[in-house]
């Protein structure tokens, strides 16, 4: 009888993470960024239409950087009640493959994920897009 137990367990840890994981209801959205405006939420232009994002402050930081202005963008999330998606995820998209997108300190060797200065040396940072998820 404990083997029949045990033997179930497995499946019934598996069927709980399947129905607990939010990343199940994930919705991935690719596009270009709208004219980004000061106070606004930021609009994503895809094949279908405009979706809203929204965003945490790193990503909201990140996804406005000049230096991304022209990029092709990945994000993934879910959907809100009001229709905008909630972004857990992003992307730049670069000759097909998706890159995350890294903040990198040549001085102190230290790597963030949003725009600014070095929380160490207060100099610059770097933007690096890193192939991969």
């Amino acid at each position: 009888m404990l083997s029949e137990v045990i033997g179930r367990v497995p499946w019934a840890v598996a069927a709980f993470l399947a129905l607990s994981c939010p990343a199940m209801g994930m919705e991935a959205v690719r596009g270009t960024l709208a004219q980004p405006v000061t106070g606004e939420p930021l609009l994503l232009l895809t094949d279908t239409g405009t979706v809203e994002l929204a965003l945490d402050e790193s990503f909201d930081l990140t996804m406005r950087d000049p230096q991304l202005r022209e990029r092709t963008w990945e994000v993934r999330g879910q959907r809100d009640g009001d229709g905008a998606l909630r972004v857990e995820k992003i992307f730049t998209v670069k000759d097909g493959t998706l890159h995350r997108v890294t903040y990198y300190c040549v001085i102190c060797h230290i790597t963030t994920h949003e725009p600014g200065l070095c929380m160490c040396c207060q100099g610059d940072t770097d933007l690096r897009e890193l192939p991969g998820e």
